[in-house]
């Protein structure tokens, strides 16, 4: 499965997608997640079920069998919270391979950079030196 190179980069395209449908959604059946995903281009429902069931084996994605046997799923976690430990396994990894080199580039980039919490991130890195 392709990966992305975005911050969701422990998640395939497919993946993602349905993902960005079921934390808009409070329960997402798979027809809905389908439907959605169908306006923008051609997909089997089959596709989209099977890439659900395996958000929830993967323990992204809860999921409750309702009357008829349908399931019906929702985010196991807030986007929020899935990018906090994505971030978290990411720059680990990072850290572990690539050492000092990975967190002296990743301190230059933040202090370069223009992003909404700039400041804030310098003052804190400013602390670490």
């Amino acid at each position: 499965m392709p990966k992305n190179n975005n911050a969701h980069s422990s998640l395939g395209t497919l993946e993602e997608e349905i993902m960005q449908i079921v934390w808009k959604e409070p329960i997402a059946s798979v027809r809905l997640v389908f439907e959605k995903i169908k306006k923008k281009r051609e997909i089997a429902y089959t596709t989209v079920m099977t890439i659900m069931s395996r958000l929830h084996a993967k323990g992204i994605l809860r999921r409750e069998q309702k009357d008829g046997g349908a399931y019906v799923y929702a985010p196991a976690q807030s986007k929020e919270k899935f990018l906090e430990q994505i971030s978290e396994r990411v720059i680990k990894n990072l850290i572990k391979n690539c050492g000092e080199i990975a967190v002296a580039r990743f301190i230059d980039i933040v202090e370069a950079g223009n992003f909404k919490k700039s400041a804030s991130w310098q003052k804190r890195l400013k602390k670490i030196k």
